[in-house]
């Protein structure tokens, strides 16, 4: 799977909550069981851009010279081939009725807008109200003090409590991220209509080959373009 499909999965699943259900979310052309549902679509595949090598920090793997078992987790600077690519995905809104599309759209919408603007509920760390990074409960969730990055639903010290949002989770490119507008595409037959939306998300994505060696704990900057 690839990440930008990933992400929308991320940012959709248990989260599009229509009159009190959740509303499914599947990787397919057509209906789940029955309307209303989400389907997602990646069937145009993925334009590769260009590739290069860069260095990277990433954790070390246990079978290399200078891995701590002490700190497994320590990211160092390994040099990685890089691949830069874009892709276009189709999310798909199926409903019975126009009202219910049409609120379909709209949390759809704004669950892509709180994802962009850094809602907390979309760090790589939260889950059901809890932060792994932290082994807590989420601060943004349970924080009493004001903060004006609680006030905007974001978290309150990213460096501090590991936030990791959905462009550094999975290697989203965030220029060239963007969502269009629903447009209509409904499915007639002669004996019943299926209501459907169409939203295309656009977006560049990189995807990281760890090529290892010797580390330095100096980061080379220059792109080495292959």
């Amino acid at each position: 799977m690839i990440p930008p499909l990933q992400a929308v999965r991320r940012v959709l699943w248990g989260n599009v909550i229509l009159d009190g259900k959740k509303i499914p979310v599947v990787k397919q052309g057509y209906p789940y069981d029955k309307s209303p549902c989400i389907t997602i679509d990646d069937s145009g595949g993925s334009a590769f851009i260009e590739r290069n090598i860069t260095n990277v920090k990433y954790p070390l793997q246990n079978t290399h010279p200078q891995f701590d078992p002490e700190n497994p987790f320590k990211k160092v600077p390994q040099q990685v081939l890089r691949e830069f690519f874009e892709t276009t995905l189709n999310i798909h809104v199926w409903a019975n009725t126009e009202d219910e599309r049409e609120k379909l759209n709209n949390i759809i919408l704004k669950l892509f807008h709180e994802a962009q603007s850094g809602h907390y509920k979309f760090c790589n760390q939260y889950h059901d109200g809890d932060c792994s990074y932290m082994d807590n409960t989420c601060y943004a969730e349970h924080f009493d003090k004001v903060n004006s990055r609680l006030i905007k639903n974001q978290c309150p010290n990213p460096k501090v409590y590991g936030y990791e949002n959905i462009f550094t989770t999975y290697n989203l490119i965030r220029a060239s991220f963007y969502l269009n507008q629903p447009y209509s595409l409904n499915d007639y037959s002669k004996d019943n209509t299926m209501l459907r939306s169409v939203l295309k998300l656009h977006t560049g994505y990189f995807v990281d080959h760890i090529i290892g060696g010797i580390i330095s704990e100096k980061i080379i900057s220059k792109e080495e373009v292959i």
